[in-house]
C-alpha cells in the first residue's frame, strides 16, 4: 500500500492497489470487475467449483459485453484482463493490500476464511467481509488484529452501483476506515459509513420509517446517498 495524505497533510491512510476477493459467485465477480476497471490488481480466491480458466472466461465475456456496448475500448479490456488472477489457494492473497471475504457460506465458515486470510497476509492487509454489519464482531473474534477489519457492502450490480457501505466496529482503526473509504472512492463510488452499534443498526433497519433511503432507492448516478450513522 502507498501512503495517502488526509486533509491535514498527514500520511494516515494508504492507497490499496492489490485486492484479493474470496468467493466465486456473481457478486464477487462484480466487485473484481469494478476493481480492475479502476486500475487495481485483483485476485479471485475461488470457494466454488470451477478453475481459473472458467473465471477468466466469465470476466472476459462481461468486459466484451461492455466493449460492444461502447462503454469500454479494447485497450481497457486488455488492461483489466492483464491485472486479473484466479486461484483456489488462499496463499494467492499473500501480497494483497485488501482481502475481501465474499463467500456464500455460513458465518463460521466465513470466520475461518478470514482467519486464514490473516495468516496468509501476516496481519498486514485490511480484512473485509460482505457479511451483514450485525455479524462483524462475531466474525472478528478469532482475528489477532481486529483493528484492521471492516465490512464492505456493494450493491448490485457492483460495477454500476453508485455507493458502498463501509461497516466498522469500535475496534476498527480510524486509519483503516479512512483507507477503506479511499478505496471505495477509487472505484468511483460514494462511501457510506455504518457503525455496528445497536442504535445505528436499529436506525438502519427502520430507515424507511425514519425517512432514510434503503438499499433499493433509485440508482441515479448523480444521487448522493444519505449517510446511515455516518461520520
Amino acid at each position: 500500500m502507498e501512503p495517502l495524505e488526509n486533509a491535514n497533510g498527514d500520511a494516515t491512510a494508504s492507497a490499496i492497489v492489490d485486492v484479493a476477493i474470496i468467493g466465486g459467485g456473481a457478486g464477487s465477480m462484480g466487485v473484481i470487475e469494478a476493481c480492475l476497471l479502476a486500475g487495481l490488481s485483483a485476485t479471485m480466491i475461488r470457494t466454488t467449483p470451477g478453475g481459473a480458466t472458467e473465471a477468466r472466461r466469465r470476466l472476459a465475456s462481461s468486459l466484451e459485453d461492455k466493449r460492444h456496448a461502447g462503454r469500454l475500448d479494447r485497450d481497457a479490456v486488455e488492461r483489466a484482463l492483464g491485472q486479473f488472477r484466479a486461484s483456489s489457494d488462499i496463499a494467492a492473497a499473500a501480497s494483497a493490500d485488501l482481502v475481501l471475504e465474499s463467500a456464500d457460506a455460513p458465518w463460521k465458515a466465513r470466520q475461518t476464511l478470514l482467519t486464514q486470510a490473516e495468516r496468509t497476509t501476516h496481519g498486514h492487509a485490511i480484512l473485509a467481509t460482505t457479511a451483514p454489519t450485525a455479524l462483524l464482531r462475531a466474525l472478528a473474534t478469532r482475528l489477532h488484529v481486529r483493528e484492521n477489519f471492516v465490512g464492505l457492502h456493494f450493491f448490485a450490480p457492483a460495477v454500476l452501483a453508485g455507493f458502498c457501505e463501509v461497516s466498522v466496529t469500535n475496534r476498527t482503526q480510524p486509519t483503516v476506515v479512512e483507507t477503506a473509504v479511499q478505496f471505495v472512492k477509487a472505484l468511483g463510488k460514494h462511501a457510506v459509513i455504518v457503525r455496528d452499534t445497536p442504535a445505528c443498526l436499529l436506525l438502519r433497519s427502520r430507515g424507511a420509517e425514519l425517512g432514510a433511503p434503503r438499499a433499493g432507492f433509485p440508482r441515479s448516478s448523480r444521487a448522493r446517498p444519505a449517510s446511515f450513522c455516518g461520520v
